[in-house]
């Protein structure tokens, strides 16, 4: 069985969540970074609340005033850990900036790779190459057999 993490956007939270609870049933260990209550043993779990940006509606804090704030080393050092412990990244689609940082983390530290969702037509990566396998949203059986066999 496989150590997953779950790269993905907070947009796709249902979606993350219900492959979460598949993949757990069928006996893998997951990091699901939209619910803290469920991280595997031992790993932190953080979230932010509307109280770590100083009273400061976030439309108006800049990219670097966000990385000074304690919150923001607090949710980076929790998903980075997740990272670390996992053997496998799922990157669902459609996502943002992170999730395709946190891709391109594990495989470079040689964990696999596997995408599945959806873009819109015309919108696409060259660098998606980089995962073992991709996938539309409704071929998630079919990852979970790429799952079995690459694990073997």
């Amino acid at each position: 069985m496989r150590k997953i993490y779950i790269a993905s956007s907070w947009k796709m939270v249902k979606t993350v969540r219900g492959m979460a609870g598949i993949l757990r049933v069928l006996g893998h260990e997951v990091f699901d970074f939209t619910d803290p209550d469920s991280r595997p043993g031992g790993l932190s779990a953080f979230v932010f609340n509307a109280s770590d940006w100083a009273g400061k509606p976030l439309s108006e804090i800049g990219w670097l005033e966000f990385l000074s704030f304690d919150a923001t080393h607090k949710a980076f050092a929790s998903d980075k850990a997740g990272l670390d412990w996992a053997d496998t990244v799922i990157m669902v689609l459609p996502c943002g900036r992170s999730a395709h940082m946190e891709a391109g983390y594990a495989v470079g530290h040689g964990k696999d790779l596997y995408i599945i969702g959806e873009l819109p037509k015309g919108e696409f990566d060259t660098m998606h190459l980089f995962a073992n396998a991709q996938f539309r949203l409704n071929e998630f059986d079919m990852m979970l057999s790429f799952l079995r066999e690459d694990a073997t």
